[in-house]
């Protein structure tokens, strides 16, 4: 069995540390878009926070088609200069997994361009991880166009370990599947040491 790169080892690692929140959003679409929807739950799947959020924008349908948030949900939601200060306390210091990092914080930027707010630099205010990087790496498909693994989806890493997904595609059920994704790969046997601490995301 290959050995694991030092970002799949160091995740693991901090995974034993039982030390860090999880969060996940939902959004208008995948490019120019915006936070719909954001959850974040600790280590227990205790909830942190879990609102719909209203965008400067109406949801397409393409959208809705997917995670089923429609207009009239986030009709009386608060915008997203209400609820980018409630995740400063929840996310500063901490080690943060998404299941794609890099997306989601785009996401929380595109959401805080559209309502004129400066940009929050989310990634140095606390340690981000990217699960879907971890888990692709244990999936382990090699992506014949980019050097690395072939991305794979949480329903992927749900199957995987065989766990059961109540509700895809909604912010909240979806950090609690990737609560029970990255405890499955926590309790995978840890074949090295890390000699140093890189963060799971590209």
């Amino acid at each position: 069995m290959p050995r694991p790169s030092l970002q799949l080892t160091a995740f693991k690692t901090m995974l034993q540390e039982e030390n860090y929140v999880i969060l996940d959003t939902e959004t208008t679409g995948l490019k120019d878009a915006q936070i719909c929807q954001i959850a974040i739950i600790d280590r227990h799947g205790s909830v942190l926070l879990n609102t719909y959020v209203k965008p400067t924008h109406p949801i397409p349908a393409s959208a809705t088609a997917i995670h089923n948030i429609t207009n009239d949900m986030v009709q009386g939601a608060p915008v997203w200069s209400d609820v980018s200060p409630l995740l400063l306390p929840l996310l500063t210091g901490c080690d943060v997994i998404a299941f794609n990092a890099v997306f989601d914080r785009k996401m929380m930027h595109k959401s805080a361009e559209a309502v004129g707010l400066p940009k929050t630099d989310w990634k140095t205010l606390g340690r981000w991880w990217c699960a879907m990087l971890a888990f692709s790496e244990i999936y382990g498909v090699r992506d014949r166009q980019r050097a690395g693994f072939r991305y794979q989806s949480l329903q992927t890493a749900a199957r995987h370990y065989g766990i059961r997904v109540n509700a895809a595609h909604t912010a909240l059920d979806d950090c609690l599947t990737t609560l029970a994704v990255v405890k499955a790969i926590a309790a995978e046997k840890q074949t090295s040491d890390p000699t140093d601490r890189p963060h799971m995301n590209s």
